[in-house]
């Protein structure tokens, strides 16, 4: 399981939009990608036996073999052969894994446009890849704000990737050879991108206390929590007039990132109201 590490790029650049009119494409990136559940891509299951078992194509298994070689370090390094892949075998069995592993990939090295298009084609493979539905759930509202034209679609589309992955990341099977404690996290990474998602999704549509909800159960179950959820968080806070809780999300996104100082002018205005004005219960 590859480390959690904040790592700002040019993929996602932390600003939200003033007046609240919605929230722009922003995350913390990882090193290495989102993380993945570390586990082999699913094979076919054996054809009944009255049916010819499909010829081993050792071309496509040689291109595979070239890009698996890959995972575990740059993912830079996964796109041409990734590329490769897709570009000469479309109908492999493989295929929806090595799309999930380029939209990763695509995301980490700040190429959006192609993580998305990735994304959706490896959920078209494969609906139940939670890896894809968390990174998509989280990163389609971030794109979103006052002046997209489909934004109620990318909206929707993207609380649907969320609630179906926090549907299923519960009940996935652990693969071999990690431990509980590593499969957790793990899960818990997961469920922390699907419910950034649903509170970015529910911040755009103004539903602040909704959004509070969900952001609060991203920072919590984040190894490493997003300085942008916490960010977003605040000011979530301070529509629903939780200024102490404001106060300190405010000063956790304070620590570290390009919106420090938007979080340290943020944290002092909303010291000022919790100061001076009637707090809503907790």
């Amino acid at each position: 399981m590859k480390a959690r590490l904040l790592r700002w790029g040019p993929l996602f650049l932390a600003s939200v939009v003033a007046g609240f009119a919605g929230v722009s494409n922003a995350r913390a990136q990882y090193d290495g990608g989102p993380p993945a559940m570390p586990q082999a891509p699913q094979q076919e299951q054996k054809p009944p036996e009255t049916k010819p078992v499909p010829k081993v194509n050792k071309a496509e298994e040689d291109a595979y073999k070239a890009f698996y070689a890959e995972r575990g370090g740059n993912p830079a390094a996964l796109i041409q052969p990734g590329e490769v892949f897709v570009a000469k075998f479309p109908t492999s069995r493989y295929a929806g894994y090595v799309y999930g592993q380029l939209a990763s990939a695509y995301f980490s090295s700040g190429q959006e446009d192609k993580m998305f298009t990735a994304g959706a084609k490896a959920l078209e493979l494969n609906p139940d890849n939670t890896d894809v539905l968390a990174l998509m759930a989280m990163a389609m509202p971030r794109r979103v704000n006052s002046k997209t034209p489909d934004a109620p679609v990318q909206l929707q589309k993207a609380e649907g990737y969320a609630r179906h992955a926090i549907e299923l990341i519960p009940n996935l099977p652990k693969p071999d050879g990690i431990t509980d404690e590593e499969f957790e996290k793990a899960k818990n990474e997961q469920l922390s991108m699907a419910h950034s998602g649903l509170g970015i999704v529910d911040f755009n549509r103004q539903k602040y206390s909704d959004a509070r909800t969900e952001l609060s159960q991203a920072v919590q179950l984040a190894g490493m929590p997003d300085p942008v959820d916490e960010y977003v968080l605040g000011i979530a806070d301070v529509q629903t007039s939780h200024f102490t809780e404001a106060v300190t999300a405010f000063g956790k996104c304070a620590e570290s990132g390009p919106l420090s100082q938007q979080c340290k002018a943020r944290g002092e205005d909303a010291k000022k109201k919790a100061a001076t004005e009637l707090s809503a219960p907790i």
